[in-house]
């Protein structure tokens, strides 16, 4: 009998309009965000300038050397590394005979620097055509750099140049 009169009791209160309690709910949103981002770093290692060293005047052979450049980038970057003609270029573009070496007194050595151990692509500046590509990996990437100086009868002195190399990610 007790089931029957709470069932009348629901019943009469809904019939006359009132709620029954329940439970309330109420809901909001929000966003989640995150930006990602390509991070790069190049360096010269010290060490390991391009240094010809000491070489005897008008040998005949040219003079080769390699250097470093060291690259971090995060993992999975692509990236190009290129290099300007030089503080001391015979023109504003990099090109493989515009590079040159100065002792400061109006005298210069032509030098090349290159991409590949034999010395045949060429280092510039241009992306996708004398320009080194590479993929980030989070780690350390040393890069070598070679260098050539034909054999030259400059004068007696001390050359030196100024090149900036430029990572683009």
């Amino acid at each position: 009998m007790h089931t029957l009169n709470a069932l009348a009791l629901v019943t009469t209160l809904a019939l006359a309009g009132i709620a029954t309690a329940r439970a309330a709910t109420q809901t909001s949103q929000f966003q989640v965000r995150i930006v990602i981002t390509e991070s790069c770093d190049i360096q010269a290692v010290a060490a390991s300038d391009l240094d010809f060293g000491t070489l005897a005047r008008a040998t005949g052979a040219p003079a080769d050397t390699q250097g470093t450049l060291e690259v971090t980038c995060s993992s999975g970057t692509p990236y190009t590394i290129g290099m300007n003609p030089g503080a001391n270029a015979t023109s504003t573009t990099a090109a493989a005979d515009n590079r040159r070496m100065s002792d400061g007194n109006n005298n210069f050595i032509a030098y090349g620097l290159y991409r590949d151990a034999g010395r045949q692509d060429f280092w510039g500046e241009v992306v996708g055509t004398d320009t080194l590509a590479g993929t980030g990996t989070a780690s350390a990437q040393s890069i070598p750099v070679y260098g050539r100086a034909p054999s030259t009868d400059a004068p007696a002195g001390s050359y030196s140049d100024t090149v900036v190399a430029t990572i683009t990610y």
